[in-house]
């Protein structure tokens, strides 16, 4: 499946784990074109970015390269994924702690609630 449309870069933020936000605008789109984009939401997705129209043939040849070109993205580790979660939870409430004070004491929480599985009962 393939989706062209014309975009304006609006914004580039990085990430803490290294990645980057990439922003876009559109122009009004009609209302067919909005669906096909919803279709995309929460997928991975090869970006192609151009300064010119590409025609028909230009996007399936990228898109007939793109299956045999590895994307370069790794999956995080559970560790990492937990982190990331940790961090969205710490920036999005106001925190006197620095996240790395925060981080070592949540952790200690998590660790502390699973030793006290360890005991129970069955």
């Amino acid at each position: 499946m393939n989706l062209a449309i014309p975009a304006a870069v609006e914004q580039i933020t990085t990430r803490v784990d290294g990645s980057l936000k990439l922003s876009f605008g559109t122009p009004e789109l009609a209302s067919d074109i909005c669906g096909e984009l919803f279709k995309y939401r929460r997928k991975e997705v090869l970006l192609v970015l151009s300064t010119k129209d590409l025609n028909e043939q230009q996007v399936q040849c990228i898109s007939t390269a793109a299956d045999h070109i590895s994307t370069g993205i790794k999956d995080k580790t559970p560790s990492q994924r937990l982190r990331g979660v940790l961090y969205r939870v710490w920036e999005t409430n106001p925190q006197t702690l620095e996240f790395k004070e925060y981080y070592a004491n949540t952790i200690e929480q998590i660790i502390d609630h699973y030793k006290t599985k360890i005991d129970a009962e069955p």
